[in-house]
């Protein structure tokens, strides 16, 4: 089979690859960070579903699981050991005192 790329060259075969090249960029990153988040804070609890939309729905799948697919990691307040500037700078410190 021949097939005739002429209609492709120049600026439309340019934009046609950086274009794929972002799809691709893009559903990379997105299966990167869904294989880093732990199940905990994926949205309804599977991670295959949201894989199959990284990788079926192209770009806007990707956004879609960056934006709604994961929950916000958990925060640690532990209360700081002192409250003022001067304990702070004495428990940062500590060890570095001659």
């Amino acid at each position: 089979m021949n097939l005739d790329a002429s209609p492709l060259s120049g600026t439309t075969g340019l934009v046609i690859g950086i274009a794929l090249g972002v799809q691709l960029l893009f559903a990379v990153i997105g299966l990167v960070v869904l294989v880093r988040t732990p199940r905990e804070r994926v949205q309804f609890g599977r991670k295959w579903p949201w894989a199959l939309i990284i990788v079926f729905i192209n770009t806007i799948g990707t956004v879609l699981f960056l934006a709604i697919g994961r929950r916000p990691a958990p925060v640690d307040v532990s209360a700081p050991t002192s409250a003022n500037a001067a304990g702070t700078v004495q428990s940062l410190y500590e060890g570095d005192q001659r």
